[in-house]
């Protein structure tokens, strides 16, 4: 593997989840202030592309011309003549075998574009990822630098009419053949992103009737067509229908993985799947919240520049938070795998079981991400629209295109609720087979908790300081609600998701505020002179302690009631903190930061 980033020596590869219990700055995470001149050169180059290719022709994309003339495929075959898509493609396989730093790079900058950002991760993301690290040689070797330079256009059917975030109990049938040559391919999946297009994808049917499997298929194999496409609410410019199978026969050769080995390949992609859909919210949120600045600075009310009233700079610094932290969570997380890999032999024959072993191990971190990124990304769009008035509803400005295409990120690769469901489930189930210390921790934040181990908080507190105090109780607070809820419930707690997914927001709390705050304290370990990012810290971590410690009390009567309850309030009581501190003055700056700067600039790449 090409290490095209950071001597990732220096970059920590911990197990995932413990950033619960381990102090911010121990380990060094991967922030984009590490990306070298070579990375930064790809990103600038994707970048461009995007604003030549796609951008002026982004309300050409979705209008009837437009698909019917398959203009978004004549670009998705532009780009990977460019190269982009052979990023993460090993060398043998015609591609540069970068690290995943450099793979999502590429996936935040197409991200500016919402039909280019999903016709492009369902080709060169997850409908490429499952061959890549699943198939044998000769799959590789037929089908990976075809996908990768734009001969063939790939898709990932795994959604079916009746099933979509309960995957596994996919009705789509594979039955082998009596000449044992073929599975013949029965029944439909649904919302299929590069549906009418494709040339090849990856499908999922069950064996012999409980077997889950991957297969690739080819457009022309007999028994199989596309549906209609689908009149959406956004992303119009993508190509999303059915695929429909009648007895398409699949040549047992073309079987991804091993029979009943599907659920690898499903969920493992979608672990990719869901960093890499982080990271394409970045560019949009920032495109908009440029976009939205500069209209509120000609926009006058009351003889006042809207960007001036104190009303929308509140808003302004909430999006500047959500856009520095869901950057921070989401590049850690790829450093972190890329650590994890740094080491490894892509000739070795365990090669691919140790680096599907290093993207699970960060399932819980990638579930996060979506979560954050998608609902960030929806919260920085709404303002935007907010800030256009009336104007933010009409075609004449971008704003509204970007809330109709943004809203689905937080319905795919795993809706929401079924990611939150995981994060907390994960950690339990880490916890019980001894690969992650949370048990440990969580009696010591009980501990800490019973006999008040918690200093107050200065009222002239320095605000990165002040950000790490609030992120020190802001997981004390996280495993107090984890211990809470396992000791009412116990093995039993994957049943209560009213409480699973109170737990999910505060270990996502957690998550975005610590790699805001590492990043912070990074950056200025190297002399980063810049006061905003430790702003925007202290601004995430103290509001962070504040909800915690709301969701911590609810979840507390949620789960007991009587003394019980009165013991674990005492608990929350002794974490959560009053801060003597007003954020309004650290609230103003950054937000003028925003407005001086016409958009988000605290990371240039």
């Amino acid at each position: 593997m090409a290490n095209l980033g950071l001597a990732l020596a220096s970059v920590a590869a911990p197990p995932g989840g413990s950033f619960l219990f381990t102090s911010v700055g121990v380990d060094r995470i991967f922030t984009v202030e590490d990306l070298t001149e070579e990375q930064r050169a790809i990103a600038a180059e994707a970048s461009r592309f995007v604003q030549k290719e796609v951008l002026p022709k982004e309300r050409l994309l979705e209008s009837k011309d437009g698909k019917a003339s398959k203009e978004l495929v004549k670009i998705l075959k532009k780009a990977c003549k460019q190269g982009f898509a052979q990023v993460e493609v090993p060398e043998e396989y015609g591609g540069i075998g970068a690290d995943k730093v450099t793979s999502l790079l590429i996936a935040d900058k197409v991200g500016e574009s919402g039909d280019f950002s999903v016709t492009w991760g369902a080709h060169a993301g997850i409908g490429l990822a499952p061959i890549l690290y699943f198939g044998t040689d000769a799959q590789k070797r037929k089908y990976v630098e075809a996908i990768a330079n734009g001969q063939k256009v790939s898709c990932y059917a795994l959604s079916e009419p009746g099933s979509g975030s309960d995957a596994l109990a996919a009705r789509c049938t594979a039955t082998l053949n009596a000449a044992g040559t073929h599975y013949l391919l029965n029944g439909t999946k649904q919302w299929i992103t590069n549906g009418a297009w494709m040339d090849v994808g990856v499908v999922f049917a069950k064996v012999d009737g409980d077997k889950f499997t991957a297969f690739i298929i080819d457009r022309e194999m007999a028994g199989f067509v596309h549906g209609n496409e689908e009149h959406k609410l956004g992303l119009r410019g993508s190509s999303t229908c059915q695929l429909i199978f009648n007895d398409a026969p699949v040549p047992v050769e073309n079987v991804l993985g091993a029979v009943g080995k599907g659920h690898r390949v499903a969920f493992n992609t979608l672990n990719l799947g869901r960093m890499k859909l982080a990271g394409g919210v970045i560019a949009m949120a920032k495109r908009a919240l440029a976009e939205a600045l500069q209209y509120g600075a000609d926009r006058k009310q009351f003889h006042t520049r809207v960007v001036d009233f104190g009303a929308i700079r509140t808003q302004i610094t909430d999006s500047m938070v959500q856009l520095y932290l869901v950057e921070s969570l989401t590049y850690r997380i790829a450093g972190a795998i890329d650590a994890r890999l740094r080491d490894l032999d892509v000739h070795a024959p365990d090669y691919t079981e140790r680096t599907m072993a290093a993207i699970e191990e960060y399932a819980v971190e990638a579930s996060i991400a979506k979560v954050y990124g998608s609902e960030a990304l929806a919260a920085i769009l709404d303002r935007a629209l907010q800030w256009h008035g009336g104007y933010g509803f009409v075609e004449d400005y971008n704003v509204e295109k970007f809330v109709r295409d943004a809203r689905v990120y937080r319905i795919f690769e795993g809706t929401n609720e079924i990611n939150r469901l995981l994060i907390p489930g994960t950690l339990f189930k880490r916890a019980m087979q001894k690969r992650l210390a949370l048990l440990p921790a969580i009696g010591a934040a009980q501990q800490r908790a019973e006999t008040q181990q918690f200093s107050p908080i200065a009222v002239d507190v320095e605000p990165l300081v002040l950000a790490a105090t609030c992120l020190d109780r802001l997981k004390a607070l996280t495993l107090l609600g984890l211990a809470a809820a396992s000791a009412k419930h116990g093995m039993a707690l994957d049943g209560e998701q009213e409480s699973l997914v109170q737990l999910a927001d505060l270990v996502t709390d957690c998550f975005a505020v610590d790699s805001a705050v590492a990043r912070t304290l990074q950056r200025q370990q190297v002399g980063d002179s810049d006061t905003t990012s430790a702003l925007i810290s202290a601004v995430a971590a103290t509001e962070a302690l504040e909800r915690a410690a709301a969701v911590a009390r609810r979840l507390v009567h949620t789960l007991f009631a009587g003394d019980a309850a009165q013991t674990w309030l005492a608990k929350v009581a002794a974490v959560q903190a009053e801060v003597p501190v007003s954020l309004l003055p650290w609230r103003r700056a950054i937000a003028q930061r925003a407005v001086t700067d016409g958009g988000y600039k605290l990371a240039t790449y």
